[in-house]
């Protein structure tokens, strides 16, 4: 069960250096639960007492959004949570905030694990540009439901992404993280480049916060691994990434699919 509480905030608006001038994040917490997220080791998630995709803060922002300081920027949706993660369906939070956006004209971002983000497909229509970037660490549901519980299955992204592309909307993806020995890149990029228009590649980063729930987690489920992590992760072997960056730039150039890889 995820705890849903109503947050006061200053702003929903932040400078943010990813890529767009600004970021949105309209909730704290995310109910997906994937058990590699990074935002659960970041300050403030890390200090609540509280498993990571238990709980969701609806953020409620004292003043508007700044349309003139926003007025043909770019802004993100989102980087600490999933602006269409389950409780968005039936709130609107999200498509609140960019309906009253619109007279702003900025180009947007979205980066989801939710095929939710399809619902809006007509509010995208009034923006000059809009990208639906959709992050992928597998195919396999199987793998889905024990890493991102909460979040939307491969086939459902899938079928979100035809559906935004169909209604003119630009599709990216994100394959990240890659876990080692389970991602199939390839397959990924078979499966999504009928609709993404670039793709974006990384690493399964482990911070101090997740280092060892993560490795636990590939242990219980893919203990035949253990040698390839250790290899990677404790002795800094770099030829798994040399290998996947080689077989992750043929199949992208294949199918004439713009990439960027970070590793």
């Amino acid at each position: 069960m995820v705890v849903v509480r109503y947050v006061k905030v200053k702003s929903l608006l932040s400078p943010t250096k990813l890529g767009t001038d600004f970021v949105i994040n309209p909730y704290a917490g995310c109910p997906h639960g994937c058990v590699y997220c990074y935002a659960s080791c970041m300050r403030g998630a890390a200090e609540r007492g509280e498993p990571w995709g238990s709980y969701l803060d609806v953020k409620c922002p004292a003043s508007p959004l700044d349309l003139a300081k926003l007025y043909r920027r770019s802004v993100l949706f989102s980087s600490m949570t999933d602006a269409y993660n389950p409780y968005e369906e039936r709130s609107g939070v999200t498509r609140a905030l960019l309906r009253s956006l619109i007279p702003a004209r900025p180009d947007i971002v979205i980066i989801t694990k939710s095929a939710l983000v399809s619902r809006d497909a007509d509010i995208f229509k009034e923006f000059p540009r809009v990208k639906a970037v959709f992050s992928f660490s597998s195919l396999d549901d199987g793998f889905r439901r024990r890493a991102e519980p909460h979040a939307s299955s491969p086939a459902k992204k899938l079928a979100a992404m035809e559906t935004l592309k169909n209604a003119g909307v630009e599709v990216g993806v994100m394959a990240a993280p890659i876990f080692p020995g389970i991602t199939d890149c390839a397959e990924i990029i078979k499966a999504c480049a009928p609709f993404a228009s670039s793709m974006t590649f990384d690493t399964l980063n482990l911070r101090a916060g997740n280092r060892d729930k993560i490795l636990n987690f590939v242990k219980t489920i893919r203990p035949g691994l253990a040698p390839l992590y250790r290899r990677i992760y404790d002795e800094g072997d770099r030829a798994y990434w040399r290998a996947l960056r080689a077989e992750a730039e043929g199949e992208c150039r294949a199918r004439g699919v713009k990439f960027s890889i970070f590793f």
